[in-house]
């Protein structure tokens, strides 16, 4: 049996989670916000505030959220309506925070342009 070197490892795992454009229940994923935790949950405000706006925005044709952590970690999958990917990418954006103490937010857009709240440091 063959074993990736250690430090490959991770490549792997970061080069499969920042691919665009994925296939969900909802469809292709133009547009995907990810929910992390530093260990005590996600932003659940920014969450809400997320949902909110998702509800109500025309220019969004599907969206599934996709559980994968065991503090409530989730990836929200954002399908756009023909040609507006890159609009629904960039007002999704401006709602991260540039630094955030509570929980690491990124969101990965139509063209693999990607954005990711800094953590403390």
């Amino acid at each position: 049996m063959t074993r990736l070197p250690v430090l490959l490892l991770p490549l792997a795992v970061t080069a499969c989670a920042t691919a665009p454009m994925a296939e969900t229940p909802a469809g292709r994923c133009d547009v995907t916000i990810k929910f992390a935790s530093y260990g005590a949950g996600i932003d659940r405000e920014l969450s809400d505030k997320v949902a909110a706006t998702v509800k109500s925005d025309r220019d969004i044709a599907a969206s599934a959220r996709q559980p994968w952590g065991k503090e409530g970690e989730y990836d929200l999958c954002l399908t756009a309506k023909a040609g507006r990917g890159a609009a629904v990418y960039e007002r999704y954006k401006a709602m991260l925070p540039a630094r955030s103490l509570k929980a690491p937010t990124s969101i990965v857009g139509p063209n693999g342009e990607r954005f990711e709240s800094i953590g403390p440091m």
